[in-house]
């Protein structure tokens, strides 16, 4: 994620890098409209110009999303030997709250290996499950608990195979990795920039897919390959990267 200045960004300057992403520029409007009608962006007219800032929850947001970052491009994968569980019933008729629910858990990694029951090995992020379960006013109908597996009915490896189908990401790894080995470095700080951007939402959708077990639970598993090249990219083109985008702001002042 970019980081974010106190005076913020100009309308041009962010619809420039949006173009140079492929984004036209009526939808990247749009994009900036809609992001501050839900919170995210705070916007400042300055003359006949505008200038975007993150608003409160927009900020929030980034601060969680480079958390997750940091921990899934971190090296260390040990494992303590307990779970995070939830038990949740959704009543049938509130389905809007249920598609929110079932994606807050997919972006927390909490795989789902019998009804009502969803699992993970991070049991550090019990405080975003709660706020997701307080959020979505679900605290009379869910449990959550921490601990480990107490030899009654499955073992953690059919938890593992029960809760994730990773076959489709693995190939998709592999993919990356494939790529990635041929691909040219960018030439110059245009270019940088706009690599990186591209690395930061491949790394985004990488990460809401891959619950980072750790190798206890999975010991050959790609994705750490995968992981390890995007923090390889992210190190060597993450300052070259900001110091355009910068540049590309003030000149549109």
């Amino acid at each position: 994620m970019l980081p974010d200045r106190p005076e913020g960004a100009w309308t041009t300057a962010l619809l420039r890098v949006l173009g140079g992403l492929g984004v036209e520029d009526h939808a990247g409007r749009q994009v900036l409209a809609r992001s501050a009608a839900s919170g995210w962006l705070d916007r400042e007219r300055v003359g006949r110009a505008v200038r975007w800032r993150l608003a409160g929850h927009g900020r929030e947001l980034v601060e969680e999303g480079v958390r997750r970052s940091a921990t899934y491009l971190a090296a260390d994968d040990e494992w303590d030997g307990n779970w995070l569980m939830l038990y949740v019933s959704v009543p049938q008729q509130q389905r809007t709250t249920r598609k929110r629910l079932y994606g807050g858990l997919d972006w927390l990694g909490m795989g789902n290996p019998t009804p009502g029951l969803w699992v993970s090995p991070h049991n550090e992020r019990a405080p975003e499950l709660g706020r997701l379960v307080t959020d979505l006013g679900l605290e009379d109908t869910a449990v959550a608990v921490t601990g480990p597996t107490a030899g009654v009915g499955m073992t953690d490896a059919q938890l593992v195979e029960r809760s994730w189908d990773l076959t489709a990401l693995a190939h998709q790894y592999r993919r990356l990795l494939d790529q990635e080995s041929e691909a040219p470095e960018p030439r110059d700080a245009d270019e940088v920039m706009l690599t990186y951007l591209d690395l930061l939402n491949l790394q985004q959708r990488f990460m809401r897919r891959d619950p980072q077990l750790p190798t206890a639970l999975l010991p050959e598993w790609v994705g750490r390959e995968g992981a390890a090249l995007l923090r390889e990219r992210r190190n060597a083109w993450a300052k070259r990267a900001h110091a355009r985008f910068w540049q590309i702001v003030d000149a549109s002042a």
